[in-house]
């Protein structure tokens, strides 16, 4: 018999696992983000390699081909991916490798224990090669979904 999981807010029955564990208490999709219906985003690739040397490797599906067109000019890229194996979010938390740093909210850290599983992370343009494209310090696991790239630098002037 499967128990049903009450939302530590609103103590309403979780449907279909629509929640997180924040701070180690379920917490229902409505509560999170309200009446609001999810977008859709569809990938473009994966992460398929992770080396110990920092460099990574992400396979784009083949009809992307088309736009990597003189990405390769580019020394840094953004990419955004989806944080596919994220579950748990720790609302407040101290920042470091050793949780020895500042006290700060999920807005402001790079966690990815976060309820949106969105990640970017800025890296260097290390090879292209037909639709895999190899880059240095992106901070995904195998298998995290691409959701977009992009190249270019911003001016930050306003």
């Amino acid at each position: 018999m499967n128990k049903k999981l009450p939302c530590s807010e609103c103590r309403r029955e979780i449907e279909n696992n629509k929640f997180f564990f924040i701070d180690g208490q379920p917490v229902c999709y409505q509560c999170l983000f309200g009446e609001v219906e999810p977008v859709i985003i569809y990938p473009i690739g994966k992460v398929s390699e992770v080396g110990a040397d920092g460099i990574s490797r992400i396979d784009l599906f083949p009809y992307q081909q088309e736009f990597i067109y003189k990405l390769d000019e580019e020394e840094r890229i953004s990419v955004i991916y989806y944080l596919h194996e994220v579950n748990s979010v720790t609302s407040i938390f101290k920042r470091g490798k050793n949780n020895n740093g500042k006290e700060v909210g999920v807005f402001a850290s790079h966690t990815p224990h976060r309820t949106s599983r969105i990640a970017v992370s800025e890296v260097l343009l290390v090879n292209i090669s037909g639709v895999s494209i190899y880059v240095r310090d992106l901070d995904a696991f195998v298998n995290s979904p691409v959701l977009d790239i992009k190249g270019g630098r911003r001016n930050n002037k306003h």
